[in-house]
């Protein structure tokens, strides 16, 4: 059975084996999956509000300008994924990992994110305003003009990530306690107008 008629007959997805569907635009808002594995499925559109998902794997799926509004996942990973212009407006992200994925304007403000880890993302003029996190780490990502306004970088992994142009606030609290490399440095300091000569 399909996605859609698991929903519709059990209330859940459990265990569902998927490739090559389309959910364009459908609405999954409050929709519960467990255990189950996504391949080549798009859902570009699609609304998940309030949706719980975990233990779930999602490769090559497209979610761009899909609504994670108040979600909940545990232990979901995506791979190859694409999150274009996608809202985690106040999810809640424990144990996830979102690899080679490309999430151009996705934002992910007023989230709780923990244990959460991007690798060779584009996330570039993306958002993470007002995000609480505990092991949040960005590993060859390319942040360009990512915000970051009112989210502590302290604590927050950005190994070899391009972090050129992110927004901060007009008081950079964000800053204390965080740490880059020496470009990275670099990066912030010409966000104040300084040259490096």
């Amino acid at each position: 059975m399909d996605l859609r008629s698991l929903l519709s007959e059990y209330g859940e997805a459990e265990e569902a084996e998927e490739r090559g569907s389309d959910y364009r635009g459908d609405d999954f808002s409050g929709s519960v999956i467990r255990s189950s594995h996504f391949v080549s499925v798009s859902f570009p559109e699609a609304s998940f509000p309030g949706a719980v998902i975990t233990d779930t794997v999602f490769d090559s799926c497209d979610f761009s300008n899909a609504d994670f509004t108040n979600a909940s996942m545990l232990r979901v990973t995506f791979r190859e994924c694409r999150f274009t212009g996608s809202i985690f407006l106040s999810s809640r992200l424990r144990r996830i990992s979102f690899e080679d994925s490309a999430a151009r304007y996705a934002s992910f403000d007023g989230s709780e994110l923990k244990n959460v880890t991007f690798t060779g993302c584009d996330i570039s003029e993306g958002s993470f305003s007002s995000v609480t996190h505990d092991r949040l780490s960005f590993s060859s990502c390319t942040l360009h003009r990512t915000i970051f306004r009112s989210t502590p970088l302290a604590g927050i992994g950005l190994a070899a990530s391009d972090i050129s142009g992110i927004v901060l606030s007009e008081n950079p609290r964000e800053l204390r306690g965080a740490v880059l490399d020496a470009g990275q440095a670099m990066d912030i300091v010409r966000l104040f107008g300084a040259e490096i000569r």
